[in-house]
């Protein structure tokens, strides 16, 4: 297996991808089995040589083709001193979900200008500390004001601009939900969008956006989001409204932005406010100027694909053209490929960010392109589970903070710049064209890299518990009928309890080291939830299997057919 697998490893990395260097072509969805077993990547003693085995082969591998092809192309292809885009780089903070602790920022933040970062945009959330009559809308856990001064503080000394942001119309679920505001939903049943025409909801928002401002003095832009807006025009208030101006549910949607765009203009003229454009993009540019938005905002045009540009075309760019002079766009460096993912698609991200800048480049005649903000969503929506965490993305942030930074649009080398090597204190050369999750992101000194290492292993544990389910034994010897009525084969139940046993070790050694990674970045409850998330499901499957099988290998006689019982 080992030989097959460095066969495999060789063929993708010294064929595949060298062929296509010049290019710059990365073979970026490969699936992990194609490149090597991750079942073969458990701490198990039997394992670890494996490990060792393929770790120097890659490394071998990937220093040959570098002095073959590329010495000193990695470099200059990332070099920031004649970059392409030469606009913001804001890395998006989304603390909805596992906020770090605050002593994480200490060493967040000054990574993130050595990455090329210009600054972040901290979407709070139920984490802001606000107080008086909406104190109660905070999380139990929420940032106190000196944290959060703090932040700033830290951001400051790093040259990081500090962009807020508020939900101010769609995804207020963490306000919604709570019984003392389920009055201000746009429909009853569900808590995720504001009713703009509500007595009771403006003076919410006004609120809200005082608060935070109040918190960041220095900041010069403030975020309003404003996407997502699934409900709008339904209530009895809003349909009212709409028979009343003969309006729109677009035209609707228009007034509420646009009222809360006037009061932070009027209020706080320093800010420059921006907002996701999603809801734009079914609205004429004459009706968007007639409520004076190409004044009051910049809206951030968002695609988290692969292929941006099918779907954001021509039209678009010309429409957004005739209303503003700039826009901003966003990206995504995680939390963007499945609610439930625990470990980032790295390579995803990277082709996103790079048919970005391909956008950019092509329509910057058209219109200014004043920042890209590297999203990092932390949950789909204030309800949805946690996707991967900031500290096991550290390394996609960093490869596509450089993607950003590149000179030549030509191509994008297979492996990770040797300036991010260093910074990221790795060991060994990492290869981009091996599929995430993978081994060499262990070696490396980030913080965080000891919770990638725990991912590597719940991965490669999931692995092998799909590729038992998937064994023939399984499938016919183990099915819940099996189970239900005890009644199985000996042999072949034997076959698989050992197995089911090295998994229930090794599941309370990947919780053991989780706990002992995360403590000094999360806290708790962060801790807590990403264990009930992601060990506790499998440990329950596990356990119960392994107890159904103890109870069957103690029967000696069974009864004779039919088993099931029938009236």
């Amino acid at each position: 297996m080992i030989t097959f697998t460095l066969m495999i490893v060789i063929y993708h990395i010294l064929s595949n991808e060298i062929d296509s260097i010049s290019s710059g072509k990365i073979n970026s969805r490969m699936k992990v089995e194609d490149v090597y077993p991750l079942g073969d990547l458990t701490e198990i003693p039997s394992s670890i040589a494996k490990k060792q085995q393929i770790e120097a082969q890659i490394t071998r591998n990937a220093k040959l083709a570098r002095s073959r092809q590329f010495e000193d192309d990695n470099d200059n292809i990332y070099s920031s001193s004649n970059p392409l885009f030469k606009g913001h780089k804001i890395v998006h903070l989304d603390l909805k979900g596992a906020p770090p602790k605050i002593g994480y920022y200490k060493y967040l933040l000054p990574l993130l200008k050595k990455l090329g970062a210009t600054g972040i945009l901290i979407e709070y959330e139920d984490m802001f500390p606000f107080d008086g009559r909406i104190k109660d809308i905070s999380a139990g856990n929420c940032y106190t004001k000196e944290d959060i001064r703090i932040i700033q503080k830290l951001a400051e000394e790093n040259n990081l601009i500090v962009i807020p942001l508020i939900q101010t119309f769609g995804h207020l679920e963490f306000i919604l939900k709570l019984d003392k505001y389920k009055d201000y939903r746009e429909v009853p049943r569900y808590p995720q969008v504001v009713c703009p025409t509500y007595n009771k909801t403006i003076p919410l928002i006004y609120e809200i956006i005082d608060q935070v401002v109040a918190a960041h003095p220095t900041s010069k832009h403030l975020h309003i989001g404003a996407d997502e807006v699934y409900q709008i025009g339904d209530c009895s208030r809003c349909v009212n409204t709409m028979v009343k101006k003969h309006w729109t549910k677009k035209q609707l949607f228009l007034d509420h932005v646009s009222k809360v765009a006037s009061y932070i203009k009027e209020k706080y003229p320093q800010l420059t406010v921006l907002m996701w454009d999603d809801e734009f993009r079914e609205i004429s540019p004459q009706e968007i100027i007639d409520k004076d938005l190409h004044l009051m905002v910049e809206p951030v045009v968002w695609k988290y694909t692969t292929d941006p540009g099918s779907t954001l075309t021509d039209q678009l760019w010309e429409s957004y053209g005739a209303v503003w002079k700039s826009v901003w766009v966003a990206t995504a460096f995680k939390g963007a490929t499945a609610p439930d993912r625990f470990y980032t698609d790295i390579p995803y991200h990277l082709e996103n960010h790079e048919h970005w800048l391909e956008i950019i480049i092509e329509y910057s005649n058209q219109i200014t392109f004043k920042g890209v903000i590297l999203t990092g969503w932390q949950r789909y929506d204030h309800f949805s589970v946690l996707c991967e965490l900031l500290s096991t993305a550290i390394p996609s942030l960093a490869i596509n903070l450089a993607a950003l930074q590149v000179s030549d649009l030509n191509g994008f080398p297979i492996e990770v710049p040797n300036q991010l090597v260093e910074i990221l204190q790795c060991e060994n050369i990492i290869s981009l064209s091996i599929p995430e999750p993978q081994y060499g992101w262990t070696k490396c000194g980030f913080h965080g890299s000891a919770v990638y290492a725990v991912t590597v292993r719940l991965y490669s544990l999931m692995q092998e518990i799909n590729k038992m389910e998937q064994d023939n034994i399984f499938k016919g010897w183990l099915k819940p009928y099996n189970l239900k009525y005890s009644f199985s084969s000996p042999s072949h139940i034997e076959r698989i309890i050992d197995e089911l046993n090295r998994h229930k070790l090794e599941i309370m050694y990947i919780e053991k080291e989780m706990r002992s990674a995360m403590k000094d970045i999360y806290d708790n409850y962060t801790i807590q939830e990403w264990l009930e998330t992601y060990i506790t499901p499998i440990n329950e499957k596990v356990t119960q299997l392994y107890e159904a099988e103890e109870k069957i290998l103690e029967k000696n006689t069974w009864p004779r057919r039919p088993l099931t019982k029938v009236d």
